[in-house]
């Protein structure tokens, strides 16, 4: 059972998070933070000294953590591979809502140039790179192929969260989304 500190922050983060995923951080300034928490702006610097680059970082941080042991963790677990993926594509579609959601790397890193963010963005990325490609060779591709299916893939979820994000059209994710098993395993 989390603490009411923990909670508190868990709380926090939360409500961090869909302020930076829905407005990206410029769009996400001071007072909008303030508003969206109920914090004071001596608050959120006792909470974060670094000021919003450390907010974002957390949250993205935390997002991380969420994709290491949740949302991909079935793809290295034992079991049928066809299940463990169908698991992560359940996963991922109930994260992001059907496509609802837009990804926190892309909107956190377009008009940001803060090496924090980009650095953390990136580690992010490259972890779900690396899982989805070694689930690809434990379904039999070798490296480089491996590589270049899960990246395709990403790219297609990625692709379909930004056409979803700035069309409306939901259904270029949920395809992604489907596509999985053609893209890792065949």
């Amino acid at each position: 059972m989390k603490t009411v500190k923990a909670q508190v922050k868990e709380d926090l983060l939360k409500t961090l998070t869909e302020l930076f995923r829905e407005n990206g951080y410029d769009g996400a300034s001071l007072s909008r933070i303030m508003e969206a928490t109920g914090l004071v702006k001596a608050s959120l610097y006792h909470r974060f000294a670094g000021g919003k680059e450390e907010m974002a970082e957390a949250v993205l941080d935390r997002t991380s953590q969420t994709f290491a042991g949740d949302l991909l963790a079935p793809l290295s677990a034992p079991g049928e591979p066809s299940e463990r993926l169908a698991q992560t594509a359940a996963r991922l579609k109930k994260f992001y809502r059907s496509g609802g959601l837009p990804c926190l790397l892309d909107t956190l890193t377009l008009n940001s140039n803060n090496q924090g963010i980009r650095r953390r963005a990136r580690g992010a990325l490259q972890y779900w790179i690396d899982t989805f490609a070694a689930f690809a060779r434990e379904c039999g591709h070798p490296p480089a192929t491996a590589r270049r299916r899960a990246e395709d893939a990403i790219a297609a979820l990625e692709g379909g969260l930004v056409l979803a994000r700035v069309s409306g059209n939901r259904q270029p994710f949920l395809r992604a989304l489907e596509s999985l098993p053609e893209r890792l395993m065949q």
